[in-house]
């Protein structure tokens, strides 16, 4: 019997330790996202003709942060105090 109680606890430790570590893979790849979209509206701002420049806010504003949306998913009650 006492294995069993031994076994849930690690189980629920594991669990916990995988759950974390999704979750900071999701804010490091969100910042990543954040980042990209970032240069890309940059370099949106360099192109030559008005018309590229256009062309290059328009992609950069339709860049999707995907992994933030699915942060938001999961962890909806944790984005209190997180910086991302």
């Amino acid at each position: 019997m006492r294995t069993l109680y031994r076994d849930r606890y690690q189980l629920a430790q594991v669990e916990r330790m995988v759950q974390t570590a999704y979750e900071n893979y999701l804010v490091d790849a969100c910042n990543d996202q954040r980042r990209h979209k970032k240069n890309l509206l940059k370099e949106a701002e360099t192109k030559a003709t008005e018309e590229e420049m256009e062309i290059a806010r328009r992609t950069a504003e339709r860049f999707e942060l995907f992994r933030c949306v699915e942060l938001n998913n999961f962890f909806p009650l944790r984005n209190t105090g997180r910086r991302y």
